[in-house]
């Protein structure tokens, strides 16, 4: 046996195997070399028992147990056992620095009365790439400011810490604090007087991956039940509930501020909901929808469920009503989950599929878990389902409740990655194990998607579900040259489309030039201004045709987008393309089709954009050039028959593995 050590490495596993040997090698690498590693293995099954019983370093000392007896048994029995003056704690999946023991030894050492020190870590998924910091970590670093926020949250990570063992003498991890026994400890270490000190570096890397304890509780229990209960259990073990001390009363008042927090942010919104639901939603109308429910569930002969928002006006709605029709010949049921604020696709998506809109039913507090539940066993029951989704929380209420059989498939459209946002979708990631695949009409949007799940820790291998899935139009039209340049902006007066930017390089290019140009605005309209043709919003699929073919150019303004179906409608007909520098329009279409400007900063987009339109209207040559080349561009890549062929393909496989 090695003489005492200075440090004790406490590595508890439990089925640790996959990532076991590069953190054994990790601490073995150390440049401090004065420690023993205490590994104590919790009964695991997976092999990990073989891999720990292949190191021959005597710095290795194993403890086995033949059952698992659970992390905080495992934890305590190495705080008992350690021999080192100092316990340096190590998960089985993390990553140690080289230098970590030797500066957190040089920090102990140099204050002794300095209890913890912890260190900065950096996230790694299960590929060992980093995807990023723990934004508290690294917010909160200096003594005080530690024990300030500790009431709060946890501010220190676990696997980081190198602890005094004297300064812990009595103090052990709570057997009633799964997953927070970290924080539990060291609220009762710094409420009795102790020291927690942190180096502001990276010295460990922490990995967060789907079998993780981190990854598993942010999924499966709301944060502020989290840190409520955990404070609460902290609480009631103290002298006074704690009211006897400063640090208890600040662990109170932080408790009812997150209770005020939830009541405000949470339970309010959500009640206010439910009271909303319980007063407009009239009984017989949910009735209703129960009975139209059933009748479509007993009548439905398919194996095709889709659940999308709305039967409304919208480029989306359009393409979920051509991929339903794709899959007309197989029976399929379409549910309506939202208010439909118009009925412009109703009969595209009636003509392919027994379709419904529900809801009412779906969302009223005391009917909607008994409709999730009917749908689900319809699913369930039925050989090779699958359930295809479009931007609805509906799909995501149906995931637990549906067999394993079932396919999954979810369609997103736009999407922009937001490190401090996209809170639906990092609540939605414990359901992307069961997706079998996410589809994106937009390149861009993909690659955003893409950076979202690399920055919450879903591995290479998870992101290969997604998946890019073009849209395609049904009408096109031979371009044919027009006296004046007919110039179109098709969308909603919104932040987003920037209906104000084509507004104002009409004002310019008519000023310059008012007899080469007509100028057309189709949508919901805010204001109007004169010499400009408003048609309001148009729902009819013939006259929206006949619009593209008087005109030349279309124009996006917006500040984001994926590929608009305007712009590829407004091809088909032979039309010019006019845009920012937004979603795959850069990607997808060359300077022979498009004029793309440098920026999406306003008063370029209206410089640039006027300076070309009126450049074309001295080169008319040019621009029927383009409207050639995109005509051309429309009937290659955004052919029907192609679209229902990806389609069919995709939605018929016989199996998820297909």
């Amino acid at each position: 046996m090695m003489a005492e050590p200075t440090v004790t490495v406490l590595l508890p596993v439990y089925n640790g195997a996959k990532y076991l040997r590069q953190a054994i090698d990790s601490v073995l690498g150390s440049s401090y070399t004065d420690f023993e590693l205490l590994v104590i293995d919790d009964g695991s099954k997976d092999g990990s028992l073989e891999i720990l019983r292949s190191y021959q370093d005597p710095r290795v000392r194993l403890v086995v147990h033949e059952r698992n007896q659970g992390l905080i048994t495992s934890l305590n029995e190495g705080l008992d056992s350690a021999r080192g003056r100092y316990v340096a704690r190590m998960d089985a999946d993390d990553i140690m620095l080289p230098e970590r023991l030797a500066m957190q030894v040089d920090a102990l050492e140099a204050e002794p009365d300095l209890g913890v020190v912890a260190t900065w870590v950096e996230f790694i998924n299960s590929d060992g790439e980093v995807t990023g910091v723990w934004d508290t970590d690294r917010a909160i670093t200096g003594e005080a400011a530690i024990r300030a926020m500790m009431p709060r949250t946890n501010c220190i990570a676990h696997p980081s810490v190198m602890m005094r063992r004297t300064s812990f003498d009595g103090l052990r991890y709570a057997a009633d604090q799964p997953n927070a026994e970290d924080w539990d400890l060291w609220m009762r270490f710094l409420s009795n007087g102790g020291r927690i000190a942190k180096l502001p570096l990276v010295l460990l890397r922490y990995r967060v991956h789907p079998a993780s304890i981190m990854a598993g509780q942010k999924v499966q229990v709301p944060l502020n039940t989290r840190l409520m209960s955990t404070r609460w259990r902290f609480l009631r073990k103290q002298p006074l509930f704690g009211l006897g001390r400063r640090s208890g009363r600040e662990v109170w008042v932080a408790q009812f501020r997150t209770i005020a927090s939830r009541l405000l942010r949470e339970m309010v919104p959500a009640l206010s909901r439910d009271l909303y639901r319980l007063l407009t939603y009239a009984p017989w109308k949910v009735v209703r929808e129960h009975r139209l429910l059933q009748s479509a569930l007993r009548e439905w002969r398919g194996r095709h469920l889709f659940n999308f928002p709305y039967f409304g006006i919208g480029g989306a709605e359009r393409v979920h009503a051509d991929i339903v029709a794709s899959m007309a010949s197989e029976e399929p049921l379409v549910i309506i989950s939202g208010f439909s604020d118009s009925d412009a696709n109703r009969q595209a998506f009636e003509r392919s599929a027994r379709s419904i809109e529900i809801p009412r039913l779906l969302h009223h507090p005391f009917t909607r878990r008994k409709a999730h539940a009917r749908i689900a066993a319809a699913l369930n029951e039925r050989d090779r389902p699958m359930l295809f989704a479009s931007l609805s929380s509906v799909f995501f209420d149906l995931l637990p409740m549906l067999d394993l059989k079932v396919r999954t498939l979810y369609l997103q459209h736009a999407f922009l990655f937001q490190p401090n946002g996209n809170v639906q979708h990092k609540q939605w990631l414990r359901f992307f194990p069961r997706l079998e695949s996410i589809l994106f009409v937009s390149g861009a949007a993909l690659k955003e998607y893409d950076r979202f799940l690399f920055a919450n820790n879903v591995p290479t291998a998870g992101r290969s579900r997604l998946r890019l899935m073009w849209n395609a139009v049904h009408r096109y039209s031979d371009p044919v040259e027009h006296a004046r340049i007919g110039v179109l902006f098709v969308g909603r007066d919104s932040e987003e489309k920037r209906l104000n930017l084509f507004l104002e390089v009409a004002r310019h290019v008519l000023s310059a030039a008012p007899d080469r140009f007509r100028f057309t605005v189709v949508g919901p309209l805010a204001r109007q201004v004169e010499g400009i043709r408003y048609t309001g919003p148009i729902t009819d699929p013939e006259r929206m045709s006949a619009i593209n073919g008087e005109h030349d150019v279309v124009v996006i303004t917006s500040h984001r987008e994926g590929f608009p179906m305007v712009v590829m409608e407004a091809m088909a007909h032979g039309l010019a393309v006019l845009s920012t520098p937004v979603g795959d329009i850069p990607d997808r279409l060359s300077s022979d089709v498009a004029h793309i400007t440098t920026t999406i900063e306003q008063g370029a987009v209206v410089a640039e954009m006027t300076q070309w339109l009126l450049g074309v209207a001295q080169d008319t040559a040019r621009l029927q050039r383009m409207r050639k080349a995109a005509f051309d561009q429309a009937h290659r890549e955004f052919s029907m028959d192609a679209f229902v062929a990806r389609y069919r393909a995709l939605l018929t496989s016989p199996d998820a593995s297909t």
